[in-house]
């Protein structure tokens, strides 16, 4: 099994309508090589958790929660 690959990045989290989520650069996708919908372990600060990058009104996002 191919060792995962590590990418940080700064971003915001955007709200858009009813989602909010992490904004992902265009380049960072591309770079993980998986399509447009791939699983992604996100850290934030010090919580983790597991998700996957969705397109939400044409931007690629990780999805969070709004009361967070």
């Amino acid at each position: 099994m191919p060792e995962p690959k590590k990418i940080s990045f700064d971003t915001s989290i955007l709200q858009l309508g009813n989602n909010t989520g992490i904004c992902v650069p265009n380049e960072v996708v591309e770079g993980l090589g998986a399509g447009k919908k791939p699983p992604v372990n996100v850290t934030i600060n010090d919580y983790s958790y597991r998700n996957t990058i969705a397109v939400m009104g044409g931007i690629f996002m990780i999805g969070v929660s709004a009361h967070t």
